[in-house]
């Protein structure tokens, strides 16, 4: 038998490096067509924070004022923060901290790199805390009094299950998420439907916000901020879904409509729950409502549904992990393990660290408001969305991405301006704010303003050119005709 016959020749080994690894993907190996690009994002948005979401405006503000706040806002922070990062990622088929190169630098960014792992595994671990949620729940359902541990335990059920779906490439999360997908979708309209068939629907409009503040018009400002900074927070798993389809329309449309519009309508029934029956989380009350055989149905699809979305989560940070020299190369099973690593405090201390997902929503709109406004101003303005691939992955000194000592200045400078605009108009851990605040969320703001201050120091600098060059390569992978 000749040994080189099973060794895998260079077209599989780059394909494994384009997979599971920083090369950009063709067109012909992308996973997501129409189907699998919304069936995976109305996954990823239901399973997640929306639930929390919704609780937290149940705080302030009433049905109506909430169903308004929380679409609209949502819808404006997707539409930001989709378009640059959406469209460039799709179109080269690059993860997003490479797509970022082009404005931040080569070395720059790392700094996006680190606030990514924090955002992506922040989120993996509370949405698999509401795993350990649901499991508990379905004891209870059964006539059982679940152990306190056993919230902990499912988390680390959790991280196994996505682990393994994970390890197996994104071609197992397509099919798991086009399973699911229709399940929650009935799932959602039956939680509603549960509602007002107990309740009615005039009892859920006339009930009282829970605890808000003195000031209406804050509080229907501070639910808006957390409709706009909730679509700021898709940053992190937008690139990784648009990076995977094969058309620009699957990209974007599946992305504004599922993580925009139908997760805002999610966070609506949130709401609604959180208003009447005093708890946002739906793993409490579906029994209840539902009985057991429909209550612990809804309850399974729910806790695999926050598998997937974990999934998700873990596949897009061991990409972004690949930019760290010693896991450049390391096998794919061996990054995944290290995404898991931080997680592990979810296991141990479950609810004290569930019960910051209201913070930890505030630091989202800190961070990746102001990176969308410069992504948004780069790609758009100044680039008029083309990129020079070879420079993205190109470390000389004189490459054109490499900037001063590979910082972009100027766009970490941005960066840091648009934390300071947000702070300076809401204070998130003791909820005071500016006086403009009533005139523009602190999101938008921190958008905004950080982008323009961008463009306008770019043009002047003259650091880019309204056209870049496009080098060329014989690398098909970097003179693909998609590009």
């Amino acid at each position: 038998m000749n040994p080189a016959a099973s060794q895998p020749d260079a077209g599989q080994l780059i394909r494994q490096e384009s997979v599971f690894g920083r090369l950009p993907l063709l067109p012909q190996e992308r996973e997501y067509g129409p189907w699998g690009a919304h069936a995976t994002c109305f996954a990823y948005a239901v399973a997640t924070w929306c639930f929390l979401i919704g609780g937290y405006a149940a705080s302030w503000v009433g049905a109506v004022q909430g169903i308004v706040c929380l679409i609209g806002g949502n819808l404006v922070g997707v539409f930001l923060t989709t378009m640059p990062l959406s469209l460039g990622c799709q179109r080269y088929g690059l993860e997003q901290i490479e797509y970022c190169k082009s404005s931040f630098g080569q070395r720059g960014s790392k700094l996006v790199l680190v606030f990514y792992i924090i955002n992506m595994l922040g989120w993996t671990g509370l949405i698999l805390v509401m795993f350990g949620n649901g499991i508990r729940n379905i004891v209870r359902a059964l006539g059982y009094e679940p152990a306190g541990w056993v919230v902990g335990a499912g988390v680390g059920l959790g991280l196994w299950l996505s682990y393994l779906l994970v390890t197996r490439g994104v071609h197992l999360l397509n099919i798991t998420n086009a399973i699911i997908a229709p399940g929650l979708g009935l799932l959602s309209v039956f939680m509603f439907y549960m509602l007002i068939q107990k309740y009615g629907w005039q009892a859920i409009l006339q009930a009282p916000p829970l605890d808000p503040g003195p000031d209406p018009l804050i509080n229907y400002f501070i639910v808006f901020e957390m409709g706009v900074a909730s679509g700021f927070s898709w940053w992190g798993g937008i690139g990784f879904l648009a990076r995977n389809t094969r058309k620009r329309r699957d990209a974007v449309y599946p992305e504004i409509l599922q993580l925009g519009l139908f997760m805002s309508v999610v966070c609506c029934v949130s709401l609604f729950s959180a208003l009447v029956v005093k708890t946002a989380d739906p793993t409490e009350w579906m029994v209840p409502l539902g009985g057991v055989v429909m209550g612990v149905l809804a309850l399974i699809f729910v806790a695999l549904a926050n598998v997937t979305s974990s999934a998700v989560s873990l596949y897009a940070t061991g990409l972004s992990l690949r930019h760290l020299r010693s896991l450049r190369f390391a096998p794919w099973w061996v990054v995944i393990a290290w995404t898991i690593v931080p997680c592990l405090p979810f296991v141990f201390w479950p609810h004290d660290l569930y019960d910051l997902g209201d913070t930890f929503l505030a630091y989202n709109g800190t961070m990746y408001a102001p990176l969308s406004g410069i992504l948004f101003a780069d790609y758009f303005f100044l680039r008029k969305q083309r990129l020079n691939l070879w420079s993205l992955f190109d470390d000389d000194p004189k490459g054109e991405y490499h900037y001063s000592y590979g910082f972009n200045w100027v766009a970490v400078g941005c960066l840091v301006l648009g934390q300071f605009v947000y702070l300076s108009m809401y204070n998130p851990l003791t909820s005071e704010t500016h006086y403009l605040f009533r005139f523009m969320p602190a999101s938008m703001a921190a958008c905004v303003v950080p982008g323009l201050v961008y463009w306008g120091l770019m043009r002047i600098l003259n650091a880019v050119s309204d056209s870049p060059p496009r080098l060329r390569t014989q690398h098909r992978r970097l003179n693909s005709p998609n590009i």
